[in-house]
């Protein structure tokens, strides 16, 4: 396949500059999905400010996540770091708790279970400007009750997704209060780097080029599931379903060996609780940019056929 090096070169130049022009963005939801209950996702977990869910059992959610094990879920590290600090500082725990068993953000009924935090480990390599290393676990100071009808640990997955496999994303967002799902595709690891500049393996897209499906604020720190295993933690993204950019997710087969050594190095019986807040969200390129970089994508695209 032959590519224009002009084109190419004009690629990278737009996307550095785009990448300059990051902001955080408020998205709301996820983007051309469909309604689905808990039992469809039993493994989903809202975080939210225990200060906010205390006023209204509903308000405070900011992230979600995936329950891995009995007592711990895996979310995104940019949920818990303190904005823009090299290297990254995390905020402690106590004011978070989560929230599992439950398919409308706003009610509770009598399958749903609140639970305090007892430690959150945000990987120690989380790099604020590009979200690299963007992975998290949060430890419940409770069990899972075992067999519980509407919750259930997801598996890992241990190798990368396939390209073109197709897999299931969920969450609440910041606007729909029941639980929505989407299907999206894994875009090939060289289309991805062409896209977002030499995107590192330890991340991933996920998503139709064609734009209109796809994860939004709210929903970091859910679940990528392909096959029936994490695969990918919603990471960020430009705007939300927008055509050519797929969203990003940090890539969990990378991440098992670290997974692993940080749920073994807890001390279970320590029960300190200590206080967390959000920051952090997808963001997006100027409008400017992104049409004259959805136009030099096309020509690439054509060429290439």
């Amino acid at each position: 396949m032959f590519i224009s090096q002009g084109l190419i070169i004009a690629l990278v130049c737009l996307t550095a500059a785009a990448a300059a022009e990051q902001t955080v963005e408020t998205h709301a939801k996820i983007v051309g999905g469909y309604p689905i209950t808990i039992a469809d996702v039993p493994y989903i977990v809202s975080i939210r400010v225990r200060y906010y869910h205390e006023k209204e059992f509903g308000l405070g959610h900011i992230c979600g996540g995936a329950l891995i094990t009995e007592r711990v879920v895996c979310s995104a590290a940019h949920c818990f770091a303190e904005n823009g600090t090299i290297p990254v500082k995390y905020r402690g725990s106590e004011n978070y708790v989560v929230v599992a068993g439950g398919s409308n953000l706003n009610e509770k009924d009598s399958f749903t279970q609140v639970y305090l935090v007892q430690e959150i480990i945000g990987h120690h390599k989380y790099y604020y400007p590009t979200l690299e290393n963007d992975i998290a676990l949060v430890f419940l100071n409770g069990l899972i009750p075992s067999k519980y009808p509407t919750i259930r640990p997801l598996p890992l997955a241990e190798r990368p997704a396939n390209q073109g496999t197709l897999c299931l994303i969920s969450g609440w967002g910041n606007k729909y209060k029941q639980l929505r799902q989407a299907i999206v595709p894994v875009v090939p690891q060289n289309v991805c780097s062409i896209i977002y500049f030499f995107l590192p393996q330890t991340q991933m897209c996920a998503g139709w080029l064609r734009g209109g499906i796809d994860a939004c604020k709210g929903d970091s720190g859910g679940p990528l599931v392909c096959g029936g295993h994490l695969t990918g933690i919603i990471s960020w993204g430009v705007d939300c379903g927008r055509m050519f950019f797929p969203g990003v997710y940090t890539n969990i087969s990378n991440f098992t060996d670290w997974i692993r050594s940080a749920n073994s190095s807890l001390d279970y019986a320590d029960f300190t609780l200590r206080s967390l807040h959000n920051q952090a969200s997808r963001s997006h390129f100027s409008l400017k940019l992104y049409v004259v970089y959805s136009a030099l994508l096309t020509a690439i695209i054509i060429q290439a056929d």
